[in-house]
C-alpha cells in the first residue's frame, strides 16, 4: 500500500430503476477502493486488483487518473502524475456503475490533493459532465436512492432517500457485456405520449412511496416503456427476467444500461436470484448472483484509519 495517503471508497450503483430512465439510481454495498498520491510532476503509475484487470490502463489514460486531472484543473491546479492503488469489487460493463465509481473516486482524490476540495455541488456537476448523466454519480456520491435532474446550465438538482436495511437487492450478472454505447444505440429517436405518460405515472408512484418511507413496492412500479423493451433483445433472457413474479419480489429491472438485472426482495433473495439466473443459464449464458444491501453512506474518505 501507499503509506500515509488517504483512501477513498465509492459504492456501486444501479441506475434507471426501470421507469426512472436517466433520472433515478441507488447505491449498493459493492465498492471501489482507491488509495493514491498525486503530483505536479512525473507520470501516473496505477496498480489494479479486481475484475477486468486485462483491460484497465495503468497510466494517465486510467479513468480515475483522468478524472482527478480534470477535477484539479477546475480548481486551477495541474496534476501530471502520481501513484494510485485500486481495489475493485464492481463488475465491469455490466450496469453496476463501475465508470461512475471511478469518476467519483478520481474527483475526490484530486479534491484531497489540492487541499481546498470541491464542494459537493461542484463535485456532482463535474462527475455528471464526465459520466454523461447524473443518476449513477449522484447515487455514488450521496448513497441511498436518488432522483436527479440537470438544467441547461449543468446545475444538478437532486433528492435523496435512505433505503431500509431489511430490503434485499439481488444483482444477477450475466456473462455477457453490454456497453453503454451499444445500449444507447438501441433506443428510438422519439416516444409516444402514451409511453411517456406510463413511465411518469410509475416513477411518480415509485418516488412517492420511497420518499415517504413506506416502501410499498411491487413489480408494476418498475415496468418501463422507454428503454428496457429496446434493450431486452440485446441479451437473451432479459425479457423473461422482467416478467418474473414471486411472492417476495418487490421489483426487477435492468441495472443501468445492462447487462445485469437488479431485483428487490423482502425475503428469499437467493431463491429469486436463482430463478433470474436460470433465465440466462437456460439460454447458454453463465450468470453470477450477488446478494446485496443498500449503501446509504455514499462515497467516503479515510485518512490514517479515520473516516472523514
Amino acid at each position: 500500500m501507499i503509506a500515509g495517503d488517504e483512501s477513498i471508497v465509492v459504492p456501486a450503483t444501479s441506475a434507471n430503476l426501470g421507469c426512472g430512465f436517466d433520472c433515478a439510481g441507488l447505491a449498493v454495498n459493492l465498492y471501489l477502493k482507491v488509495r493514491g498520491r498525486l503530483s505536479s510532476t512525473g507520470e501516473f503509475r496505477c496498480r489494479y486488483q479486481g475484475p477486468g484487470a486485462e483491460r484497465i490502463p495503468l497510466d494517465s489514460s486510467n479513468l480515475i487518473a483522468r478524472s482527478a486531472c480534470q477535477a484539479a484543473r477546475r480548481a486551477g491546479v495541474e496534476i501530471a502524475g502520481g501513484e494510485i492503488e485500486i481495489e475493485n469489487e464492481i463488475p465491469m460493463a455490466r450496469g453496476l456503475g463501475s465508470s461512475a465509481a471511478a469518476i467519483v473516486a478520481g474527483i475526490l482524490l484530486a479534491a484531497r490533493h489540492i487541499g481546498q476540495g470541491l464542494d459537493s455541488e461542484a463535485a456532482l456537476e463535474l462527475a455528471a459532465e464526465l459520466e454523461g448523466h447524473p443518476d449513477n454519480v449522484a447515487a455514488a456520491l450521496h448513497g441511498g436512492m436518488v432522483v436527479a435532474a440537470q438544467d441547461g446550465g449543468g446545475k444538478i438538482r437532486f433528492a435523496r432517500a435512505k433505503l431500509p436495511s431489511d430490503i434485499d437487492f439481488v444483482a444477477v450478472v450475466p456473462d455477457r457485456e453490454l456497453s453503454t454505447e451499444h445500449a444507447r444505440a438501441a433506443l428510438p429517436a422519439s416516444y409516444s405520449r402514451q409511453d411517456a405518460v406510463a413511465n411518469l405515472q410509475r416513477l411518480s408512484l415509485l418516488v412517492a412511496t420511497c420518499f415517504s418511507g413506506e416502501f410499498q413496492l411491487d413489480p408494476e412500479l418498475f415496468r418501463d416503456r422507454l428503454h428496457q423493451p429496446y434493450r431486452a433483445p440485446l441479451v437473451p433472457g432479459l425479457e423473461a427476467c422482467f416478467e418474473l413474479r414471486h411472492p417476495d419480489l418487490l421489483g426487477v429491472f435492468l441495472s443501468g444500461a445492462g447487462s445485469s438485472v437488479m431485483a428487490i426482495a423482502r425475503r428469499n433473495a437467493a431463491e429469486i436470484g436463482n430463478r433470474l439466473a436460470a433465465e440466462f443459464t437456460g439460454r447458454g449464458i453463465g450468470a453470477k448472483i450477488l446478494l446485496l444491501k443498500a449503501e446509504n453512506r455514499g462515497a467516503r474518505h479515510f485518512f490514517l484509519g479515520t473516516e472523514a
